[in-house]
């Protein structure tokens, strides 16, 4: 409960900075909620014996028509209550807490070491963290603030009335409660752990279902007529994870039956109780008439209500760890360096690396140097390690053993800010955002995504200038087809924007991972043909399986087996 009752000073926090007449509303609206009640059972008492009383003669009807008024008000305040509430209050608070909650997490994603997005336990911190905290803030305020709350004050305000008819009415009442309680939390708790461990079946059909419904593998899914294959599968995989939520859920029958019957035994007792206390005229008609509504339904349903604070608190319990887990990922090393490095030569020194949760290593003591202003091929075949070697140069993995070097200084040593000025990398799978094609190439440096003068600099030295122009809205144009007015351009042409994103911010080393991958064999000769102007005066390293780069490159090294093999000068 300490983790609960911590994030209800978190986000009743964000609520209150940003609009604190809700919070106030709320908790008036729980405790008139929950008054009302009480004050009905009053009313109810009343209506019926003064009923009686009028017809006998007793009353006057103007005496009696308070009554009726209040009965009429009573019956219409919990929808007018309920309705502020759930009308208003939650879905303002809905959208405060996601900006909230959505932000910080992102500002987290910023930071957070990037071995965590390909490490699947990290993964699944960061999915359930991401899609459940926003769900259980929703559930937590105001809805149980409103409902739990509202019932715990209705439920003392019933058992006063209980305890006035006879004390030893408590124990009658409260003891079929508890006992149910105490089965029902531990079976629910229970029933969220066994949940958790879904989570990679969910993972293996959703992602399946995100590829049946996305525009990206659409083509290919009409083109081989594979789609009904996959659907197939799709079912399969999600029937799998029913069949065994299933043989669980019936396991748990006897328990989850038990945990929810006990208050119907109790309440049909002290039914029986209060009619014999009537009978024996120990009670009015009304108030008889009253009680036993309340105990058919009301009691019960309020206590269980209060009870549901605790009851269900597994889930958030279980979301706010993962909340926790979530921030204490690790992030990008902070460094101390502040400053560009004087020179910009690489030095790998036996460099071992194997990715995380696996057991074989990539690269086997990769050594090399590069000197400020060489351009260096790296060629090998695919899966020689090529694209890690990259990965660990950008900091995005750190090795498990030996030390890379830049400017002589340990690349540990400089911090994401300084990092992201040095390098400027073009990858064999780059991004393609669905944004205009300014913005896509003014992202390489976000400091100079206003700067139209330099975007169009960097789109020259990219070549991206030269259909940039045949486009209506040129610079403005907005790139893919998933929003209106997008335009769809070509795989080569996607890739010298790539290009130009990398010369944005003028970044003293290039790395460009295959970057000829999605050429023919005619473009890649021209291209490389550009790079040898475009990589002037920097440090440059391609990574490549073909031998194209190497007729403009300094120096050749062959890696194999996750480790230089040979090496010689261009």
């Amino acid at each position: 409960m300490k983790r609960i009752i911590t994030a209800y000073k978190d986000l009743l926090g964000i609520i209150f900075a940003e609009a604190p007449v809700m919070v106030v509303l709320t908790l008036i609206c729980t405790v008139i909620s929950g008054l009302l009640t009480p004050f009905g059972i009053y009313i109810n008492q009343n209506v019926f014996d003064g009923g009686l009383s009028v017809a006998s003669g007793e009353m006057a009807f103007s005496d009696y028509s308070i009554f009726l008024v209040l009965f009429a008000i009573i019956a219409i305040l919990p929808t007018i209550i309920s309705g502020i509430v759930f009308n208003y209050v939650q879905p303002r608070s809905l959208l405060i807490l996601r900006t909230a909650y959505k932000a910080r997490m992102l500002k987290k994603l910023k930071t957070m070491k990037y071995e965590h997005f390909e490490s699947e336990e990290s993964a699944e911190i960061i999915d359930k963290a991401y899609n459940r905290a926003e769900n259980s803030a929703r559930h937590m305020w105001p809805m149980y603030i409103y409902w739990r709350f509202s019932a715990l004050i209705a439920s003392i305000g019933t058992l006063v009335y209980v305890f006035n008819i006879r004390w030893w009415l408590l124990l009658t009442v409260l003891i079929p409660f508890f006992i149910e309680t105490y089965i029902s939390t531990k079976n629910n708790y229970n029933i969220y752990i066994e949940l958790e461990t879904y989570w990679k079946k969910e993972r293996k059909y959703s992602t399946l279902g995100w590829y049946l419904r996305s525009r990206d593998f659409a083509k290919e899914l009409k083109a081989f007529g594979n789609s009904d294959y996959l659907i197939n599968t799709y079912k399969d995989r999600l029937n799998e994870r029913n069949r065994d939520y299933e043989r669980y859920y019936f396991k748990n029958l006897r328990k989850i039956l038990m945990g929810s019957n006990i208050t119907k035994i109790g309440s049909i007792a002290n039914v029986i109780i209060l009619l014999v206390l009537f009978v024996n005229g120990q009670m009015s008609v009304g108030l008889f008439i009253a009680m036993t509504g309340l105990m058919l339904g009301g009691i019960y349903g309020n206590l269980d209500s209060f009870a549901g604070f605790f009851k269900w608190s597994g889930m958030h319990i279980n979301t706010y760890n993962y909340y926790d887990k979530f921030f204490k990922l690790s992030d990008e090393s902070e460094g101390t360096e502040t400053d560009l490095p004087k020179s910009f030569e690489i030095e790998f020194k036996d460099v071992w690396f194997k990715y995380p949760g696996t057991e074989k290593d990539i690269l086997k003591g990769l050594s090399f140097k590069i000197n400020n202003g060489e351009k260096a091929s790296i060629v090998g075949e695919n899966g020689e390690g090529k694209s890690t070697m990259i990965k660990l140069l950008l900091g995005l993995f750190s090795p498990d053993k030996g030390e890379i070097l830049v400017g002589g200084k340990r690349l540990d040593e400089y911090p994401l800010s300084v990092r992201t000025k040095i390098f400027g990398p073009v990858f064999q799978d780059f991004p393609r955002y669905s944004i205009t094609l300014k913005e896509n190439i003014g992202i390489g440096n976000v400091d100079e995504i206003k700067n139209d003068e330099k975007i169009k600099a960097a789109a020259r030295k990219g070549k991206a200038d030269e259909f940039t122009e045949k486009f209506e809205k040129s610079y403005d144009t907005l790139l893919g087809r998933d929003f209106e007015g997008g335009v769809d351009i070509s795989g080569g042409q996607w890739q010298r924007i790539a290009i130009s994103r990398a010369f944005m911010g003028s970044k003293p080393i290039l790395l460009l991972d295959e970057p000829t991958s999605q050429l023919d064999p005619m473009a890649e000769a021209a291209l490389y043909n550009e790079f040898a102007d475009m990589v002037e005066n920097k440090t440059a390293i391609f990574i490549t399986h073909r031998l194209g780069s190497t007729m403009i490159t300094d120096r050749i090294f062959v890696i194999s087996e996750g480790k230089i093999k040979r090496s010689r000068h261009a």
